[in-house]
């Protein structure tokens, strides 16, 4: 099953964050908010997939290496990769080793934490400019 992503001028593009930590996850998911996007929380990587079985269209996830589960963060980048190509994520790590280990996973590599929530409306807003300019070409 694929989601067309694709995000035009006037749609509120979707970004899901992956969270396990409530604080952590309700901080940057209410900055994005307040910056636009429409945000859809979860605490494992088994919730993408839910959200996903309910036809919304999701343009990018934003998710903690670390998660609780069967799935962890380097598993379900590569199964997005794999499964919704449309779809960008991005993966974050309080440990070093394995947010670098997430750049092969990533359009635009790790994010360390902590993060900067601007850095992380950067990144959104550049893997979305990346998919509005591919969507243009003929």
């Amino acid at each position: 099953m694929s989601s067309t992503a694709t995000v035009t001028a006037d749609a509120k593009p979707v970004v899901m964050v992956i969270e396990p930590e409530v604080l952590v996850r309700m901080s940057i998911a209410d900055f994005l908010r307040e910056c636009g996007y429409k945000v859809i929380e979860g605490v494992m990587a088994e919730d993408v997939e839910t959200v996903l079985h309910s036809k919304v269209v999701l343009n990018v996830v934003f998710a903690e290496v670390k998660l609780p589960g069967k799935i962890d963060g380097f598993a379900l980048a590569r199964t997005l990769r794999q499964t919704h190509p449309d779809i960008d994520v991005i993966l974050t790590s309080g440990v070093a080793a394995a947010a670098e280990k997430s750049k092969d996973l990533c359009e635009e590599g790790p994010m360390k934490k902590p993060y900067r929530a601007e850095d992380v409306l950067s990144q959104i807003h550049s893997l979305l400019e990346r998919r509005r300019s591919a969507a243009k070409k003929p």
